[in-house]
């Protein structure tokens, strides 16, 4: 029996995959737009959910955002965003690849910065817990500031008052029904464990970090929330031209020249992926389906008494092979 083309199918395999790398450098490019951005943090980050698109807009550093594959070193994370291969690297700790980050200063007189993660998850539960991994992102965005932001220095009157808010922000796709439609976050609160004190002041200051995850509804209109909907648009299925123009005229997103292109690279090569997908996925199907018709066809000759060898000539086998057919079907 001719052994499946594993080869070919290992070849598709490896070109799905790079296109799927593609893909997903499309989508964070997509995610990293301007517009896109701005709505994004108004439905997660609480410090600017007042504010109109234009006004949040004005408060991201668009210097701060950066589209390449820059290494960003311990302590200079928060002076650089990087998409796609940023990272921090500390020894003994590994490297982490932040998707998409970039800084906001808020016009509130002190030029309050926050420094914000957005990530693009493929799969909600990819075999480990998302918050977890979030916690660890927002610890190293807070780790990395030492020496930029803040200092630990006994001389610095000042020394860890000055760190820097940070938020990640998980963009889930693939949800199951028990966290589909649902935008969850997660920061920390005091409890106060005994208070013998009447006049106990609790210090505010400790609101640092957050991690939120946005469970997409992955059915187009189907949330109450509209940053679900347009994340729901954005990263689905729907033909190109119909997702620009859901987006212009449902969300009020300006279809710019820089946008669209991105859009078009994103869902021509999403499409590309499901194209090729399929097609192996017929090839692998056809293939399996000759194997076990001539697994059938040997099975039957055995049951006749045919010799091995006239069935090996006659399968293009060895007789090895029919021989160990015969095996398993319990005939010899």
């Amino acid at each position: 029996m001719e052994p499946l083309k594993t080869n070919n199918f290992l070849a598709d395999d490896l070109e799905i995959e790079a296109k799927r790398i593609k893909c997903d450098q499309a989508i964070k490019r997509v995610l990293a737009n301007m517009s896109i951005l701005a709505r994004t943090v108004k439905g997660t980050v609480t410090e600017v959910r007042n504010m109109s698109i234009a006004e949040i807009e004005a408060s991201i550093d668009h210097e701060s955002i950066e589209i390449s594959s820059v290494r960003v070193n311990p302590g200079l994370s928060n002076s650089k965003s990087v998409l796609l291969n940023c990272q921090d690297s500390i020894k003994d700790e590994g490297t982490v690849f932040y998707d998409i980050r970039f800084i906001m200063r808020l016009p509130d007189g002190s030029q309050t910065k926050i420094i914000v993660n957005v990530e693009a998850q493929r799969k909600s539960n990819p075999g480990y817990s998302i918050v977890k991994r979030g916690v660890f992102y927002v610890a190293r965005l807070i780790s990395a500031q030492l020496g930029v932001e803040f200092s630990n220095k006994g001389e610095d009157r000042i020394q860890y008052d000055n760190i820097k808010k940070v938020y990640s922000i998980w963009i889930c796709m693939d949800c199951p029904n028990d966290k589909k439609d649902s935008i969850v976050s997660y920061t920390l609160h005091p409890e106060i464990i005994y208070n013998g004190n009447n006049k106990l002041n609790i210090d505010y200051a400790y609101d640092l970090l957050n991690v939120t995850l946005v469970h997409l509804n992955e059915t187009y209109d189907k949330s109450n929330n509209e940053l679900i909907r347009m994340m729901d648009i954005l990263l689905s299925n729907m033909a190109v031209e119909d997702k620009k123009n859901r987006l212009e005229f449902d969300h009020s997103i300006p279809m710019t020249v820089e946008l669209d292109e991105e859009m078009s690279d994103m869902c021509n090569i999403s499409l590309g992926i499901e194209a090729r997908g399929e097609a192996r996925g017929i090839a692998i199907g056809e293939a399996r389906g000759i194997e076990k018709t001539k697994t059938e066809m040997i099975t039957n000759m055995l049951k006749e008494k045919v010799s091995i060898d006239v069935i090996a000539k006659v399968a293009k086998l060895t007789a090895e092979q029919v021989t160990d057919i015969g095996k398993k079907a319990a005939l010899l």
